[in-house]
């Protein structure tokens, strides 16, 4: 399924927000977790989670020694 199809967005709008170069509005978040049928309390939750994960990586990537 192509979620920019799917959803009505733009396919550049959901890269971006894909990419974090850009944020979705509640009104964009709530649309896609009806779409992908969870909550979207779930959707934003996960969303941190995989935030949180990334900043965490991004950090240890930071600290690590460059060859």
């Amino acid at each position: 399924m192509d979620l920019a199809v799917a959803s009505g967005y733009s396919l550049r709008y959901i890269g971006d927000v894909e990419r974090g170069t850009k944020s979705a509005t509640m009104r964009t978040m709530h649309d896609l977790a009806t779409l992908l049928n969870v909550r979207l309390g779930t959707l934003i939750v996960e969303a941190e989670e995989i935030w949180a994960t990334n900043a965490k990586e991004q950090k240890r990537l930071s600290k690590s020694p460059r060859s």
